[in-house]
């Protein structure tokens, strides 16, 4: 019997199917009790949720009446979220306007940001202002407009200036369907905050002399990167399958005529996962899957006749990584110790990661500065434990082996807020306190070491010494408009001397100046297919004699380079990682060329204060969690520190946002309870996830998505006007019948609702295209004529199929209407806010559809639209569900009106022919006008 005998996920819902409560059980030994692990949720009348408790929090509240809920909100009468009381991130509040868009925002902080918006609703300015700060512009953005410069450059409807935090970025040309072109990035004069003028020629005072930094791009018709030039004119391009996929990069540097492959022959299985590649040093890396769920379970790269990396995975039936074995690494002996190259993890019933063993450098490791003078043979056994709480915050590491990492940790009573012991002792409350901000930044890490943040709560330094006369060592950061570093500065205090070090990114280049040393370094970024190319070039003298570096990455499973190559097959360094990312072990022959290697575990940058880059925030691999909450929110749960689900073998994050699974199931050995039912009813699931659709059926849906997002841009547009026009009024008659626009109070009566109802579902498409396409399925269903099924299991919540059949026999346009249909019903998971089916518009859409059909489409469902307003809805053609559903709006709708409530089919038909409020009501939850109604919209325009 092992840890998970009888630990269940339980999950209990009201009877509104909402969730109100997760149960899991926890046992990390075997034979020991499991202990629940209670999640719950409290929902508004609305469905919406209201409060959320994590077990600790939940556990604690029985017996403590002050302990909070983790998270709180409040929203507004049409379910916009407007404030958010996190323990961990503190208190969020927000105004949107008449269109959901964002007006002003606050927070714990006393932060107030502020954004201006143009006729079209596109923003035009952001303003911000601190408790301590005035009031700045920080963003000003420019459109291009008709007759602006030369056509050919696209520029009419653009974002084509954009003046943000780090200086002004100029949007230049632009493509047909439009993708960037050339960008020119010219830095602000300093790294203090812009207060930008709204004349642009009192902004180019900010800005650094010159022309700034070019960067163009080729793209192909379907908008893939097929060539770039970056602002030091070295090229890079790529080459593509018939699918899609990049086959092979080659890199020609400024000034030289040669083009060097990077990396060529990039072979696909069937799923799209990559088999093999081949190196431009001649490495050629083979990856090897499972034939029953897709896992990689052997990773061999080889140059001539030399292995250097051949790794072995073996997994649980869950896809946690249990062993990790080197099979290039020897066999070692030192110290009187076996060191087999063989890493073994164990995880408690909640799968998270409880005990670690491998190997690790045998004598204290000082970084890459000291990695010429260690002693590769010099490795040990080491063996590390972890202990969390509740809530998954880690309370005590203990490591048995030749370095010194154990440490422990206390979380703050009512957060997950947490520092480390100091001497030995845990640190009282009002340390975790004063530790932190309000809006749960970290602001001393340990003694000494202090951090500060911009008003976006960005990390904007952190000294790691402090001196009394003031002159501090400092490295500080700066972030464009979208949150992304652009610049990095570092300053040491050497005597009477500052010595300045500066990194700046731009796309494919990173550029290196250093005052102390005079070094002028690019460094040229060549992302490949399972690795990276980094290429080192100095504008002086390189400090090993040899310039144009080719620095060849080789990488795990997780995207950790454990091996860098240079372009003769020589071993730059190789790097072990403990489990959470540590340096277990680095080894090379010559230090300086160690030192320039930056990119380490999962991929990511690290910095000299030993944290890692991850884009929207930063990890620290020491303590296992990252250095602030979550910016995206509880999507990895509500414990806005934790860091990959305390499963890092398994679990990957892109971003600093939001984590997922490296080692899913990519096939169907696996079920979830939605596909297995509609298996048993005879339909056949053909791919489980938008990236392992056939390429033509990928594209055709990536079509309908962008159909979909312009019909919604156009709707929002045109209901956001402040008067609406007449040919919109005519829409909506049509839509929601004559009478509902009969008086001016009823327009916004019916808009509002109307646009947050089209915000949510813009979000939601945008979201699964984006972030979930795996969501996404493609399906032969058990009988003809469906297009389209929203499946919902209590796993993955709402999971849409769509239609094989459907796809390759119909036009876009229908796919872009079954699509919208589906995520209406999709987008809310509250029983108060789904979205049924009522009644359909059908009509078919062949792909062969003269233009003809395809204008006379969209007036189609407009003209059934019509009629099912005039004569009502049919009820015995609605499935059970639906029908209670459609009598509780049509009751509530009259119930609001103060009306008695109707009382059978006949009673609710005349409610909804002659109520407008009651017709509207029902019309906003029917999936099938959605489509109806935008697609319109488009035909409008």
């Amino acid at each position: 019997m092992g840890v998970d005998h009888r630990t269940p996920t339980l999950t209990v819902s009201d009877p509104r199917r909402l969730a109100v409560r997760s149960v899991g059980y926890c046992r990390s030994l075997e034979g020991s009790a499991a202990l629940p692990r209670i999640n719950r949720s409290l929902f508004d009348v609305a469905g919406r949720a209201v409060k959320q408790w994590d077990p600790r929090l939940w556990t604690l509240q029985q017996t403590d009446e002050s302990a909070p809920a983790n998270l709180s909100a409040i929203h507004s009468l049409s379910g916009t979220l407007l404030h958010t009381d996190s323990v961990d991130a503190g208190i969020q509040i927000g105004l949107p306007g008449l269109a959901a868009e964002g007006l002003l925002g606050w927070d714990a902080r006393g932060t107030q940001q502020e954004t201006l918006y143009d006729d079209l609703l596109r923003p035009v300015a952001v303003f911000e202002q601190g408790a301590s700060q005035p009031r700045r512009c920080t963003e000003r953005m420019t459109y291009g407009y008709p007759g602006q410069d030369n056509q050919d450059l696209n520029l009419y409807g653009q974002l084509i200036r954009h003046d943000d935090p780090a200086g002004t970025l100029l949007l230049v040309s632009f493509a047909l369907a439009g993708e960037n072109l050339v960008q020119d990035r010219r830095f602000i004069l300093d790294a203090a905050p812009a207060d930008w003028p709204e004349l642009e020629a009192d902004r180019e005072f900010l800005l650094e002399p010159g022309d700034g930094a070019v960067s163009t791009w080729r793209v192909g018709p379907l908008g893939d990167v097929l060539e770039q030039v970056d602002a030091r004119g070295n090229r890079q391009r790529q080459s593509l399958t018939l699918d899609g996929r990049l086959f092979g990069s080659q890199l020609q540097l400024a000034g030289q005529g040669d083009w060097l492959a990077l990396v060529s022959d990039i072979r696909y299985d069937a799923f799209g996962q990559i088999e093999q590649e081949a190196s431009g040093n001649g490495l050629r890396t083979t990856l090897t899957y499972s034939p029953e769920d897709g896992r990689l379970i052997q990773r061999h790269a080889v140059r001539v006749d030399q292995v250097l990396q051949h790794l072995l995975y073996d997994y649980d039936p869950m896809g946690n990584v249990l062993n990790i074995e080197d099979q290039a690494q020897p066999v070692r002996h030192f110290a009187n110790q076996r060191i087999e190259p063989v890493s073994r993890f164990v995880y408690d019933s909640l799968y998270q990661l409880i005990e670690a063993t491998g190997w690790e450098a045998g004598m204290a490791n000082q970084g890459p500065e000291s990695a010429g003078r260690n002693d590769p043979a010099a490795v040990s056994n080491y063996r590390q434990t972890y202990r969390y709480d509740e809530a998954g915050n880690l309370l005590e590491l203990t490591h048995v082996g030749a370095q010194s990492h154990g440490r422990q940790m206390k979380a703050a009573r009512y957060s997950n807020r947490c520092l480390l012991y100091r001497n030995g002792m845990p640190p009282t409350e009002e340390e975790i306190a004063v530790a932190f901000d309000a809006r749960g930044n970290c602001l001393e890490l340990d003694v000494g070491r202090f951090l500060a943040w911009d008003l976006r709560n960005q990390l904007s330094s952190v000294t790691p010494i402090e001196r009394a006369s003031g002159f501090n060592d400092s490295e500080s950061y700066v972030y464009d408009g979208g949150g992304q570093r652009v610049r990095k500065l570092r300053t040491l205090q050497t005597g009477a001397r500052t010595l300045a070090a500066e990194v700046r990114y731009l796309p494919g280049l990173k550029l290196h100046a250093d005052s102390g040393t005079g070094e002028a370094l690019q460094v040229i970024v060549a992302p490949g297919g399972l690795s990276s190319v980094q290429i080192l070039h100095w504008e002086g003298p390189p400090p090993t004699g040899e310039n144009d570096c080719y620095r060849y990455s080789v990488a795990d499973h997780l995207g950790s380079v454990g091996l860098e190559l240079a372009q003769d097959g020589r071993i730059i360094s190789r790097e072990h990682f403990y489990p959470f990312g540590e340096t277990a072990y680095l080894v090379g022959e010559d230090a300086i060329e160690v030192s320039y290697k930056t990119v380490r575990y999962s991929g990511k940058e690290r910095d000299a204060t030993g944290f890692y880059y991850y884009g929207f925030r930063y990890y620290i691999p020491w303590l296992q969690r990252w250095v602030n909450p979550d910016p995206v929110g509880q999507v990895d749960g509500l414990n806005l520190f934790r860091m990959l689900r305390n499963c890092p073998l398994s679990y990957k994050d892109d971003s600093g946002g939001n984590s997922f699974q490296v080692t899913a199931d990519n096939r169907f050995d696996v079920l979830n309870e939605s596909e297995t039912k509609a298996i048993n009813e005879g339909s056949e699931l053909v791919a489980r996830g938008l990236d392992y659709f056939p390429a033509a059926a990928r594209q055709k849906v990536n079509d309908a998505f962008a159909e979909g997002e312009f019909w919604l841009r156009e709707a929002t547009k045109e209901l956001s006007s402040s008067t609406l026009s007449r040919s919109t009024k005519k829409l909506l008659e049509k839509i929601f019948g004559e009478d509902a626009l009969a008086k001016e109070e009823d327009i916004d009566n019916l808009r509002t609702p109307l646009q947050q109802k089209l915000s949510d579902l813009s979000n939601y498409l945008r979201d699964l295209k984006e972030n979930n396409g795996w969501r996404l399925g493609l399906a032969k269903f058990e009988r003809g004529g469906i297009t389209g099924r929203t499946a919902y299991n209590n796993t993955q919540s709402h999971n849409i199929w769509l239609s094989l059949e459907l796809i390759e026999n119909s036009h876009a346009l229908r796919v872009a209407s079954t699509l919208v249909h589906e995520a209406a019903h999709a987008m809310y998971l509250g029983e108060g806010q789904h979205v049924h089916d009522f009644w359909y518009l059908p009509e078919a859409l062949p792909a062969d559809a003269t233009s003809e059909d395809i204008d006379t489409y969209p007036l189609l469902k407009l003209l059934m639209s019509e009629d099912v307003v005039s004569e009502g809805p049919v009820e015995e053609r609605m499935n059970p569900h639906g029908r209670k559903a459609y009598e509780g709006i049509i009751n509530v709708s009259l119930k609001q009106t103060g009306q008695s409530p109707a009382t059978s089919p006949s009673e609710r038909r005349e409610a909804f022919v002659k109520n407008p409020r009651v017709r509207a009501a029902v019309i906003m939850r029917n999936a099938d006008s959605y489509p109806g109604l935008l697609m319109n919209f488009r035909r409008k325009n």
